[in-house]
């Protein structure tokens, strides 16, 4: 079987090589195939060639077809076997009965193929003719006949790929030099070709009709007329299925030495009904050979010209003789120190050895081998080379007589695929491996074929690395990442992979049993040597490590399971807080269903309109009065009941709802205040998502057209984590918000880093204490000097303070006596609809409220 498709491969390449196929009608064929028609009186002729899935017709007569599939075609058929292959009646055929191509169009009935066979012995194609009438078998003569007029195709396909290449420089002008004469059964020319009028002088017009006598000599004509006579009365002709060397008369009187090949062919009664010669001027040989020459000298030309090495030698002795001046270039050696010596005698041991094993599979497989070999030079340097190699000139016993080898230098390409390689499977900032290889590496562990291997996977994210790249510039953490990729690889030692995600999110695997004690120690390593202090460049970086893990195989089966479950690990280590170990467990998968589906539950309410604002007040402690509400979003599901809003608005920040989520409750705050008869202010507690999502400076101003709503009664409210993420963009976003006469709020402070440097890049109009200090203030004291320094903070900085979470009388007493301004808590009203408070949004008899007394709306917890 590997054989068979060796042999239809080089087959294949044969028939390329003279590139043929889908090429438009050549009058040098159709003369062949006409003459192949008249020749045996067929109504259909064809010469074809057959690829790996089609005939395809170069020339035809009687038919339109240009290719049908190789299953169906006869002359699939005819390419098996050297000698013609002829059907006589193709319905009583068994293997071509039910063939398509009979039962249908064109309705083949008789068949004769000669395949058309290369000079290297590979059957491309055929010459066929075709009846739609069954036909009794043809003779042996018209056999050859038309065997000789296929190797007329073969020879002028030769001489088309000698053109083509540039290496003949004036084309036949018909398919072959050879004189084509046909004649009847009384010795009359009905057929002269081209080369017949240029070879004997007579053109066709003068020939034809004339006896064929006129290109015998005159000592030879009675001999001639006795053998055609014999021929006419159904004698066998002495000459017919031979090729002969006879003399043939040109028009001048002169003799010129001929090959002749004769066939003849019947009518349907099977009498003879003419016959054709081939004939052949052997004095073109010599003319022929000189071209040759200058082709061979062309041929050297061009190899000595050629880019890539060229080298020939001898398949017994292993010597070269043949080299060009790449190979002198390739090696650094002359061409006198090459020629007659071998690879043992030029190259060092290994490489001739590799050498020498490669021409040797070369000859044994007597085909193209590919192989890649290095090539060591005495001056140290060492060059890679991509070689073919094929033996040669085969003697009577078929075997190469040389080894013709063909190398290209692909050292710079290799190096530069080398390179391409490891960037693929590598972290191109840190030199880790990427994601891609630590899947692969993953999938390999996992591979039951070759038996599990079980291990660990840790998934890790750096804590605050986001605040070195704002504070020292993305620069200098790339270089942070750099050194924490080497302490990474340190700890956790070269039995491990370590790669890098992205950003600042690593991953590591390891082997490890299903106890997961080694993961937690390397885990705990990680910890440690991330917690170390980063100091480069004058600059320190203190950062902390967050991980999560997931074991195999029982965490999961496959890469992607296994990479989704540690990251849900590492997702509960965030939450937990910075230097936090968590394994997965199935837990967190209900965890992850639980915020898929409140996303998804999500996206439906916020279309229906389902989340409401509900109102809590403030009061100002100075007179004791409520100037506002915080406005908070809530969210009753018709299965679920009441949803937490620390639920579903990280749900809407994480899938990027929060967008159409806030410009609902805002929408709704301003048209609801907007009718009250008390011109209160409303303020939004925005999401940093919300406010870096597309132009939100223009969403809030068209909210307030919208509404009806003076720009001077919006108060915004921000926390840390909007700054933090684009400090620059955020400050833009803020003054053009402040513009329009929004009052803006520093919210939650105290809670997060609490740079006061925030308070120098944007003048804020008020700040709010986060409820963790004002509850613990009556008992904890550094709660309470807290909540007095954020106060003297405000007062020194003109800015209002607002005490969140006051649930007491108590509290309220400590904040008026500290100065405080304003409070909101369960203490003065949980937040309700706006209905509960009709009797401070629409007193029955209005009054007036100083216009710096706000109405808070937030959409959050």
């Amino acid at each position: 079987m590997g054989n068979n498709v060796q042999v239809e491969e080089a087959r294949l390449r044969s028939l390329y090589s003279l590139d043929i196929l889908d090429t438009v009608e050549e009058a040098e064929l159709d003369h062949i195939t006409n003459l192949a028609a008249r020749l045996t009186s067929a109504p259909i002729a064809a010469v074809s060639f057959i690829d790996a899935r089609r005939q395809w017709v170069k020339s035809r007569v009687g038919i339109d077809a240009c290719e049908v599939d190789r299953d169906i075609a006869f002359c699939g058929q005819a390419i098996l076997g050297d000698s013609m292959l002829e059907i006589c009646d193709a319905r009583l055929d068994l293997y071509f009965a039910d063939n398509p191509l009979v039962t249908g169009p064109p309705h083949i009935r008789y068949y004769a193929g000669s395949p058309l066979i290369t000079r290297n012995g590979h059957r491309i194609g055929s010459l066929c003719i075709v009846d739609t009438v069954p036909r009794p078998p043809m003779s042996s003569d018209t056999t050859a006949l038309l065997a000789g007029l296929a190797r007329i195709v073969i020879d002028y396909l030769e001489l088309r790929r000698s053109r083509a290449a540039g290496r003949i420089a004036t084309l036949i002008a018909e398919t072959t030099s050879d004189a084509i004469i046909c004649a009847d059964t009384g010795n009359r020319i009905t057929y002269w070709n081209t080369a017949a009028a240029n070879m004997l002088g007579w053109s066709a017009e003068e020939a034809i009709g004339q006896p064929l006598n006129l290109i015998v000599p005159e000592r030879h004509r009675a001999s001639h007329a006795g053998g055609l006579a014999r021929v006419a009365a159904g004698g066998m002709p002495r000459l017919f299925g031979k090729v002969v060397e006879l003399p043939a008369c040109r028009r001048d009187g002169q003799e010129i030495p001929i090959e002749l090949s004769l066939g003849n062919w019947s009518d349907e009664d099977g009498l003879p009904a003419g016959f054709a010669a081939i004939v052949r001027d052997v004095s073109d040989r010599k003319a022929l050979e000189e071209e040759r020459q200058r082709t061979q000298a062309l041929l050297d030309t061009v190899i000595e010209a050629m880019p890539v090495t060229l080298f020939v030698k001898g398949a017994q002795d292993g010597r070269y003789t043949l080299v060009n001046r790449a190979f002198e270039a390739l090696t650094d050696l002359p061409r006198d120190a090459v020629l007659g010596r071998t690879d043992a005698e030029l190259f060092s041991p290994e490489d001739a050895g590799v050498f020498m094993a490669n021409d040797q599979i070369a000859l044994a497989s007597r085909d193209t081998i590919l192989s890649e070999e290095t090539l060591n030079r005495a001056d140290g340097s060492t060059r890679v080379v991509r070689s073919q190699k094929l033996g040669i000139d085969p003697d009577l016993d078929s075997a190469p007589r040389y080894v013709l080898g063909i190398s290209e230098d692909i050292t710079e390409g290799r190096a530069a695929q080398d390179r391409l390689s490891h960037l693929a499977c590598h972290d191109a900032l840190t030199g880790l491996a990427n994601r891609m290889k630590l899947t692969d590496r993953l999938a390999a562990m996992l591979d039951g074929s070759s038996g599990l291997i079980p291990g660990a996977l840790l998934c890790i994210d750096l804590d605050r690395f986001k605040i070195v790249n704002d504070l020292y510039g993305h620069g200098f953490g790339d270089e942070v990442l750099v050194e924490l990729a080497g302490r990474l690889q340190s700890a956790c030692g070269d039995d491990a992979l370590v790669a890098r995600l992205g950003g600042d999110e690593f991953a590591v695997l390891c082997e490890c049993e299903p106890d997961g004690v080694r993961a937690l120690l390397l885990a705990s390593r990680i910890v440690d040597t991330v917690k170390e202090p980063v100091t480069l460049s004058g600059r320190v970086a203190h950062l902390d490590a967050s991980l999560g893990v997931a074991v195999f195989p029982a965490d999961g089966s496959n890469a992607a399971e296994l990479l989704r479950n540690a990251d849900m690990a590492l997702y509960r280590s965030k939450a937990e807080g910075p230097g936090t170990i968590s394994f997965f467990d199935v837990s967190m998968d209900h965890a992850v269903h639980q915020r898929r589906m409140i996303e998804a539950e999500l996206r439906t309410a916020i279309g229906e309109g389902a989340i409401v604002p509900v109102y809590q007040p403030i009061m100002c402690l100075e007179r004791d009065q409520i100037v506002g509400f915080e406005v908070l979003a809530r969210w009753r599901h018709p299965t679920l009941g009441d949803v937490s809003p620390a639920l579903f608005i990280s749900v809407a920040e994480e899938s990027g709802l929060i967008v159409e989520l806030g410009r609902q409750i805002l929408t709704m705050a301003a048209t609801e205040a907007q009718r009250w008869s008390v011109p209160l202010k409303i303020a939004v507690n925005l999401s940093p998502v919300q406010l870096l999502s597309g132009d939100f400076a223009g969403d809030v101003m068209s909210v307030l057209a919208t509404a009806g709503l003076d720009a001077t009664r919006l108060e915004l409210e921000v926390t840390e984590g909007f700054l933090i993420r684009d400090t620059t963009r955020a400050i833009d976003i803020l003054q053009r918000l402040k513009a329009i006469g929004c009052q803006i709020s520093m919210d939650d402070f105290g809670t997060g880093y609490s740079s006061l440097s925030y308070f120098r890049l944007f003048p804020f109009d008020k700040v709010k204490i986060d409820q963790s200090f004002i509850r613990d203030m009556a008992d904890d004291r550094q709660a309470r000097a807290i909540v007095q320094a954020v106060i003297g903070l405000g007062r020194g900085l003109g800015l209002s303070v607002v005490a969140e979470g006051v649930e007491t009388e108590a509290q309220i007493t400590m904040l008026r006596d500290e100065g405080c301004a304003q409070v909101q808590g369960y203490h003065l009203g949980k937040p309700a609809p706006i209905e509960t408070f009709n009797h401070i949004v629409r007193p029955w008899h209005e009054c007036a409220l100083p216009a710096e007394n706000p109405v808070a709306v937030a959409v959050a917890a």
